[in-house]
């Protein structure tokens, strides 16, 4: 089961380019769904609110950044069974420290949306995050 902090190697719906996603929340136990992000190489236009290096985590080897304005929200049942149906594959998790940077930049970007936001910080509050 995936959890707070897991990765997969997913492409975008209409993409064929696999994305490194991030969960940022645990399963909301009411709508059954996560909050997830993806990283992208960093490019003279990206928001650069977090910046990952390579090293930081064994996918990333070029300076990558956390695609905030793409943030939403996904069925956990349904990464779950992409995982399962070898449409996803599974990744190695982020570490605490990172989790931590990329969940407060999901804070603070003025690019993530703004129900993104308000869901996050409940979930923090409900412990989910």
């Amino acid at each position: 089961m995936l959890s707070l902090g897991d990765t997969l190697l997913l492409p975008k719906p209409g993409h064929e380019t696999n994305h490194l996603w991030v969960l940022l929340t645990a399963i909301n136990p009411q709508s059954g769904e996560v909050i997830i992000v993806n990283l992208t190489t960093e490019r003279p236009h990206s928001d650069k609110t977090v910046v990952i290096q390579r090293g930081e985590h064994r996918f990333v080897d070029r300076p990558t950044v956390v695609f905030y304005s793409d943030a939403r929200f996904a069925s956990l049942a349904a990464l779950e069974s992409a995982v399962n149906h070898r449409i996803a594959n599974l990744h190695d998790p982020l570490n605490p420290s990172l989790l931590g940077r990329v969940q407060e930049g999901l804070l603070a970007s003025p690019l993530t949306p703004a129900k993104i936001k308000t869901a996050f910080t409940q979930a923090r509050e409900q412990g989910l995050a």
